[in-house]
Parts: structure tokens; C-alpha cells; sequence
């Protein structure tokens, strides 16, 4: 099976980088449901699809850095997020990129 390097945000602030399956079950599983994406040409980020309707926890650094980095002014995210590198010129996930990853590395 394929893997993917991601960064994984938790609602209380932590901050994982790993390696998790590519496909969707491996992506629902860590987000806890259907997925949604927010994406840009810095990094694609999925969040729980249904996060603010199940009442899941506001992640202020998930949320923080969409809106600073991606450009989602405003943006409020719930639950764990999951962060990969933008798709490629195919629409396929990638790994997350390097900086994103030593930029939550200085953040925490």
C-alpha cells in the first residue's frame, strides 16, 4: 500500500508528522468521517466533514494556519486536521511539503 508524509493537527494544539496510508479510509479514519478538503498551492488540508454539526472541538491552529498560509480568510476549523503537500498536476494527493512541516515544527 502507498503512504503519504502528512502532518496531522489535533484540536488541543498537537502536532504529529507521519506516514499514513493513501486512500480515503486511511484519511476518514484520522479526521473521524466524511472528509473535506481546503486546498491551495501551499498544502491540501481535510477536516471533518461534519465537524462543526457533531459539536467537534474548534481547532485554533488548523484554522490559523488555513487562513494565514492557504489564503481561507476566516476560516473556522473543527476536529483533527489532516495536512498533505497541493495535488499534483493530476489531482493526486502528495506528501506534505518540507516547510509546512518546519513551519508547525517552529510553532510549537
Amino acid at each position: 500500500m502507498a503512504t503519504l508524509q502528512v502532518v496531522i493537527v489535533d484540536p488541543d494544539g498537537t502536532v504529529r508528522h507521519t506516514d499514513i496510508g493513501n486512500d480515503l479510509g486511511a484519511f476518514q479514519a484520522v479526521v473521524g468521517g466524511y472528509i473535506e478538503g481546503v486546498i491551495s498551492n501551499v498544502a491540501t488540508m481535510y477536516v471533518n466533514e461534519e465537524g462543526l454539526l457533531r459539536a467537534l472541538p474548534f481547532n485554533y491552529v488548523a484554522s490559523m494556519f488555513a487562513s494565514n498560509l492557504l489564503g481561507h480568510r476566516g476560516i473556522q476549523l473543527f476536529g483533527t486536521a489532516l495536512i498533505l503537500g497541493p495535488p499534483d498536476d493530476e489531482g493526486n494527493d502528495t506528501d506534505v511539503r518540507p516547510a509546512v512541516v518546519e513551519y508547525f515544527q517552529k510553532e510549537n
